[in-house]
């Protein structure tokens, strides 16, 4: 169970009993009479004799205080029912997993959805652990997991492998025994036979994280089983209902392909009732998501036909057998298999759509598979958020309040000194040549914008719309020239359309206390069409980077430049005994805090044109936000200060914000940089890359020097320095050193820049032995998922190959350590 946690407001009865036995009319009666005295919200029955369909409408018909689902077993032997105790539930879907032993229903009461599964175990062990393994596709879901029954097994005496195994799959999903989770503990025999032997063998598994009340057994006098009855808190969903996206599968769908051009053909003779393009649009994209989500609607209905028709197909199977008839084996193996398929299907479906990674076609899906994916969704949860008075909020209302006032707080203009940012433009000399000029304010052209669709990463979150890049890729014969026209109104008018005009902010975990906003990234989730355009543009920025941008941070230019230039000083000094500190200076929240004022300032000096930088504000003046807090969205605020973390022209214009500092520092004599040998005297002060700055630096006073022009630059652009992370590590003959100028902190193991860690001696050997351990950690993860040999492939190449290349262009793997990462590699294939 992924999504849920925490609990208020009213109580839910859950019972589970074993009934030995409902198909006689008196002693249906007793036992229906008997649970109605109860009083529950739902009960899991198992070993009910149901025979037939006809069994099936009895039951439903006699059990009156609420909906019921049954599941036919055998005569003598099996057979499982769920009864709502309510009649204010709504059963929204049910499914069978194993005929006669296990079923389970989808259910709405008072907000609350849940879904609920009843077991009836199998005598056999080997069964139980299939039956385990038709189970785990269930628990992938967006609603309250509950699971109860007899599982024919005794999960606290170190039983068999299937309670093994039954253990390892509620851990996987954060659910546990009910009985044991109570006050007080429920630890006694469910069930004792005439030989004196007992067992506990009925359980109620829930979210771990449900309030707990109370709960106890119910001995009855129809059954050598007791029930067990248990009350728990109701639940609150922690993730909210989001915002529409898209199901890429569709795209695949000619159906739906026709059924889209159709549509579009028809908009069309709605221009005449909008006063523009940009307004049109807008009508067209609400269309175009009714009728996404109408043809999705219809193909849902349709599966969950051939669903009830598989079920019922292996429904008629067991009639046929209870009724003497003869019992097709091979048919209802064949059926089953293709019901789990398709439950397989469904899951996997929600874990697409959840984002949850790597998926290979045919991988199993198997408890280790679900639990790896767990992990990587509990990371994205947020359970609670520190406000400034210290206090925590846990309730989705709040954490929505507080996370929106926290970003709209930091996402505010802020007073910068106009002359001082002056005194920063003067430092820049280049000017961008006039023909690129020319050309970078030239109309955009079809081109251009499907060159940038394609290159747009697949399977991103798409904005607001819920249109991701596939679907403009699938239909660009005809959204193609619609989408120019658009793009073009929108840089003449320099008004973006609504949607294209609101984020969403995600928030993305770092380090640190998790209630803490501070170590929560934000990105924003932008529309393709808004992202269309900043990338058209973006592409053009990056061919006038290289006129104006001093030596790094631009397209052609490798970040390994600036970790080989820190490897090589470091080895230089080492070897000649050269006093040498290393600072690596760190930004507090740096895209965040641009302030846009000064950041157009930076592009008018470097000689851009006004009708470029008109299109850069369009895209920027009057952008709005909302917050997204564990899919529950706050209201909309503007983002009047930073550049957008997601968007394709952040990361270049961050490059330009920072030149001046660069500049500054470049052009000051009181910053004696490193003396390059064989240079001529060129010397080395600093290396930037994005937000990561590092000074190489022989004198204190050089040190005190850069960090004043550092905080006049705070003044002149509203970048702050981060000084608890910003550190000092010395080399050479200043090894060992421990006093540190300008109040930074001394970095007493190695220095890590730009993910390299950095050591007097033994930076290979250290770095290698950490990069091999990440490896390892990551292919014994991969190495528990059945995975195809070209699975295989693909993790290493896409999740390993990769932060080893990035390291060997920079320290060549050790030969000592080649044989160690060779095995790795090859136990793994």
């Amino acid at each position: 169970m992924f999504l849920f946690d925490s609990f208020m407001g009213s109580n839910f009865t859950f019972v589970t009993l074993n009934v030995r036995g409902l198909r006689d009319f008196v002693k249906r009666r007793a036992v229906f009479s008997y649970l109605e005295g109860v009083g529950f919200d739902f009960c899991f029955l198992q070993e009910v004799h149901l025979r037939d369909g006809g069994d099936v409408s009895r039951f439903k018909r006699e059990w009156d205080k609420g909906e019921s689902v049954w599941g036919i077993g055998g005569v003598h032997s099996s057979g499982v029912g769920i009864l709502c105790g309510r009649r204010e539930v709504k059963v929204d879907d049910s499914f069978v997993v194993m005929q006669g032993r296990v079923i389970g229903v989808d259910v709405t009461i008072r907000d609350c959805k849940f879904r609920l599964v009843v077991v009836y175990g199998p005598q056999v062990v080997a069964d139980r652990r299939e039956m385990v393994d038709c189970l785990t596709p269930l628990c992938v879901t967006n609603r309250t997991f509950v699971i109860g029954g007899d599982f024919n097994t005794d999960l606290g005496i170190g039983g068999d492998s299937s309670a093994g195994a039954i253990t390892r799959l509620m851990a996987c999903h954060g659910l546990v025994d009910g009985g044991l989770h109570t006050t007080p503990k429920m630890a006694g025999p469910t069930w004792r036979n005439s030989r004196g032997v007992e067992r506990r063998l009925d359980y109620i598994f829930i979210p771990r994280s449900l309030g707990k009340l109370s709960g106890r057994l119910l001995p009855v006098f129809f059954s050598d089983h007791d029930g067990v009855l248990l009350q728990v808190g109701s639940p609150v969903c922690l993730f909210g209902r989001g915002y529409w996206k898209l199901d890429r599968d569709v795209l695949e769908e000619q159906a739906f392909v026709d059924g889209f051009y159709d549509l579009f053909w028809r908009l069309e003779g709605l221009r005449s009732m909008c006063e523009g393009v940009l307004e049109w649009w807008e009508l067209v994209k609400v269309r175009i998501r009714a009728f996404i989500i109408g043809y999705c609607k219809r193909k849902k209905r349709e599966e969950r036909r051939e669903v009830d028709r598989i079920q019922r197909l292996i429904e008629l199977e067991y009639e046929a057998g209870n009724l003497g008839g003869s019992f097709d084996w091979e048919r209802s193996a064949t059926l089953k298999a293709q019901l789990r398929e398709l439950q397989e299907r469904k899951a996997r479906a929600f874990l697409e759509r959840a984002h949850s990674g790597f998926l290979e076609h045919n991988e199993t899906c198997s408890a280790m598979f679900f639990k790896s994916v767990r992990a990587r969704q509990s990371r994205k949860v947020m359970h609670g958020i520190r406000e400034e008075n210290g206090s925590i909020v846990r309730e989705p209302e709040d954490m929505v309040r507080v996370t929106t006032d926290h970003f709209q707080g930091l996402f505010k203009e802020r007073e910068i000194d106009v002359e001082q940012g002056n005194v920063f433009l003067e430092h820049l000399s280049r000017r961008l040549p006039e023909d690129i000029r020319e050309v970078m304010e030239a109309q955009i052209s079809l081109e251009e914008v499907e060159s940038a669709l394609r290159r747009m990463g697949k399977g991103k979150v798409p904005g607001m719309d819920g249109l991701p890049a596939e679907f403009y890729l699938k239909c660009w014969g005809i959204l193609g020239p619609v989408v120019l026209e658009v793009l073009k109104a929108i840089l003449e008018t320099g008004v973006p359309g609504g949607s294209m005009a609101v984020g969403v902010l995600s928030l993305l975990y770092k380090k640190g206390e998790v209630i803490d906003l501070g170590n929560w990234r934000p990105l924003t989730m932008l529309c393709v069409d808004y992202k269309l355009l900043a990338k058209v543009l973006a592409d053009r920025l990056r061919t006038a980077l290289p006129y104006v941008v001093h030596r790094c941070g631009v397209e052609g230019r490798s970040i390994r430049w600036n970790l080989q230039l820190i490897r090589d000083s470091i080895a230089w000094v080492e070897d000649r005994g050269l006093p040498l500190m290393v600072a690596a200076l760190d930004q507090a929240k740096a895209l965040d805090r641009v302030n846009r004022s000064f950041l157009f300032r930076v592009l008018g000096r470097l000689g851009f044109g006004e009708k470029f930088i008109g299109w850069i504000r369009t895209l920027y003046v009057g952008a709005g936000c909302r917050v997204s807090v564990n899919s529950h969205l706050g209201d909309v605020f503007d983002l009047s200060s930073g550049v957008r973390q997601g968007c394709p022209l952040s990361a270049l214009l961050f490059v330009l914000y920072m030149e001046p500092l660069g500049a500054a520092i470049r052009a000051d004599t009181g910053v004696e940089g490193l003396l390059i040998p064989g240079s001529g005297g060129l010397r080395v002060k600093m290396t930037q890359y994005a937000d990561d700055t590092s000074l190489l630096l022989c004198k204190d006073s050089c040190l005190t020097r850069s960090l004043a022009i550092f905080e006049d630059f705070t003044r002149a652009s509203g970048a702050v320095l981060n000084h608890a992370k910003s550190s000092v590590k010395f080399f050479g003959r200043w090894r060992g050193r421990t006093d540190v100028p300008g109040g930074l902190s001394l970095c007493e193991g190695a220095l890590r820049i730009l993910g390299v860690h950095f050591e007097t001696f033994g930076s290979a050997t250290l770095n290698w032995n950490m990069r091999i351990a990440v490896v390892q950690r990551k292919l014994a993860m991969w190495k528990a998922r059945y995975l195809s040999f070209m699975g295989k492939v693909l993790v290493l190449k896409v999740g390993v190959l990769p932060s080893l290349l990035y390291l060997a262009y920079i320290y060549p793997l050790p030969a000592c350590l080649r044989r160690p990462l060779v095995r790795l590699v090859f136990q793994f294939m």
